[in-house]
């Protein structure tokens, strides 16, 4: 049980991720609520700066894949955020909560990792249930 608490509270928290925006939105344009939610992030990194020690480790290339992956996220945001506007939360979040078959699939294609069939056939599901919402 121990093992399960990180991901079932990273799960209730990405849930408040994706339902939240939908109320900031009701008097901010998506551009604003990025904007403040990168500033909320600062409450978090700073004070776990401080609990590290300054200890961070710099490392050119960790340190650029990271980079490339925030302004990824960044933009993904947005996009997430502009597609709220548009959409009902139900819709919206769902399709864009199947993002792991893109991790999936990038990590099968350029780090070799291997999928049983059960893992394969759920990828597939997954692809195939993001048709069926978008229809």
């Amino acid at each position: 049980m121990h093992s399960l608490f990180a991901p079932l509270a990273a799960l209730v928290l990405w849930g408040f991720w994706a339902f939240l925006p939908k109320l900031a939105m009701q008097s901010l344009p998506p551009h604003s609520v990025i904007f403040y939610e990168a500033l909320g992030g600062l409450f978090v990194t700073m004070p776990l700066l401080f609990f590290i020690k300054g200890e961070l480790v710099r490392d050119k290339k960790g340190i650029s894949i990271v980079a490339c992956g925030s302004s990824l996220s960044i933009i993904a945001i947005l996009c997430y955020y502009t597609a709220l506007r548009l959409g009902p939360v139900a819709t919206v979040s769902t399709i864009t909560a199947m993002y792991p078959v893109v991790g999936v699939a990038l990590a099968r294609i350029f780090l070799k990792e291997k999928m049983n069939r059960v893992q394969l056939l759920a990828a597939v599901m997954a692809m195939v249930a993001i048709y069926l919402l978008a229809g």
